[in-house]
């Protein structure tokens, strides 16, 4: 029996082509593929475009160091080392870990008014054998991409000045209370000597090396007065001996010289002895003139030696008479050197007795003072030892509040955030690639699975 073939209606005719192709599901499952890769590409070239702001940073690779020296205490070094001097610390690797960090993201979000989420984190690059950081910053637009660039940078190092003040401050504490006791030291030490000069004779160090110049001095001076002493006794001795007279006896004669009334006697009795020497050569002893004479003679005589005895004693006439210096002015001037030595002798006498007595006491007070300085040095050199070590860690503190780059290393923007001029997101090109790979590997695998019973009987075959 044969059935007539009916005529399709519309409905009916969509309805075997749908059956039709849902009888060949590589096909179908092939071009919905293609639909989501075209769709994805389509989803990505339609985002909002986003522009990137490069900028990279760079820390010095070398160190400093620097030595201070303080005159009679000590020498202070200070010393930075390069960043990159020890070899399990790279201070890249830890700038990286902070840039990357919620509390610097946070800093720079704040600074500019934009959520922390919509900030987003920089993409990190470090040039290998360099010193060098590269960052790439997304944003938006061009301005703000820019703007988190430096916001980032500027967070970065007020976390750092942060870190390296708290740094100070925890150094600064663990040292104070060492220092407080070095201070204590000091202060012991200074006591006991401020004790020890007023209960001594010595204050400082300086009395003993003036005590020592003052008495060298005097020595020396006594051995100069003595032996001027002795020069000027062996020159009274030689001149008494010359003159044969004693420098008081030369003295008295001045004396009696310088009295008006001997001299008034003194001047008659020549006058007597010439005028009965001439009395006795012309008329002889007996005249009555040469008598008259004689009689004077002897009256100037006996008045002298009572002037004589009334100054300076008995017999002292005869001898006071056979010294007239009136007529001899040589031998006046020989009798006033003599007088005048005789003097400078007593002088220098006195002051080698002064100088005698000063050489003893000093020489006492030596011996204290060696006993006293030995006490004094070794107070000093405590009290030295002690400031010497609270200088040096005061010293030490203040160079380490210097050197704050010693832990974190100096960063320096070595190119400045960049301008975007073109949107790095979305690129066409890679949409386009993307699809493409995305269409070519879908096509190979729903290839390699459609044809995988053959591929797999030839690989049999072969075995």
């Amino acid at each position: 029996m044969k059935y007539p073939i009916a005529r399709l209606s519309k409905f009916g005719l969509f309805r075997s082509n749908i059956y039709r192709i849902l009888k060949r599901p590589y096909l179908v499952v092939g071009l919905l593929s293609y639909l989501v890769v075209i769709l994805l590409v389509a989803a990505y070239l339609s985002k909002s475009p986003v522009y990137t702001s490069n900028m990279e940073l760079v820390l010095p690779g070398t160190g400093n160091s620097s030595s201070v020296s303080l005159n009679d205490i000590g020498e202070v070094v200070s010393k930075t080392n390069t960043p990159f001097s020890g070899g399990g610390f790279n201070p890249r690797i830890t700038y990286k870990e902070m840039l990357s960090s919620r509390t610097v993201i946070e800093r720079a979000a704040k600074e500019l008014n934009i959520p922390l989420n919509d900030f987003g984190k920089a993409k990190i690059k470090l040039t290998e054998q360099t010193s060098i950081i590269s960052l790439a910053v997304r944003g938006p637009s061009k301005e703000l991409a820019q703007e988190k660039a430096f916001s980032l940078y500027q967070s970065l190092q007020q976390e750092l000045d942060e870190l390296r003040a708290d740094e100070v401050l925890r150094r600064d504490e663990s040292i104070q209370n060492i220092l407080g006791q070095y201070h204590e030291r000091l202060n012991l030490t200074r006591s006991a000597i401020v004790e020890f000069q007023q209960r001594s004779m010595l204050v400082s160090t300086d009395q003993m090396d003036q005590l020592v110049l003052m008495l060298s001095g005097v020595k020396e001076r006594k051995l100069y007065a003595r032996a001027e002493t002795n020069k000027l006794k062996e020159y009274i001795n030689q001149l008494s001996e010359e003159l044969g007279v004693s420098p008081k006896l030369a003295g008295q004669a001045f004396a009696l010289q310088s009295d008006v009334e001997f001299r008034a006697y003194s001047t008659e009795l020549g006058k007597s002895i010439t005028k009965l020497t001439e009395y006795s050569s012309r008329w002889g002893v007996n005249h009555p003139k040469v008598v008259a004479q004689q009689k004077r003679l002897d009256f100037t005589r006996s008045t002298i030696d009572k002037r004589s005895r009334e100054l300076f004693g008995v017999n002292s006439a005869t001898i006071f008479t056979s010294l007239n210096l009136e007529f001899t002015p040589k031998r006046a001037q020989m009798f006033a050197d003599l007088i005048d030595a005789f003097a400078t002798y007593k002088g220098q006498t006195s002051l080698l007795s002064d100088l005698e007595r000063s050489t003893e006491n000093l020489s006492d007070q030596l011996k204290i003072y060696s006993r006293e300085v030995i006490e004094l040095e070794r107070l000093q050199r405590d009290f030295n030892v002690a400031e010497a070590i609270f200088t040096s860690a005061a010293a030490r503190i203040e160079a380490s509040r210097a050197d704050v780059f010693a832990s974190y290393p100096v960063i320096q923007m070595l190119a400045s955030p960049s301008y975007p001029t073109l949107h790095s997101s979305p690129n066409k090109l890679i949409g386009l690639i993307a699809g493409i790979a995305g269409i070519l590997f879908i096509t190979f695998g729903l290839f390699l699975i459609w044809q995988r019973a053959h591929l797999i009987e030839l690989l049999l075959k072969k075995s």
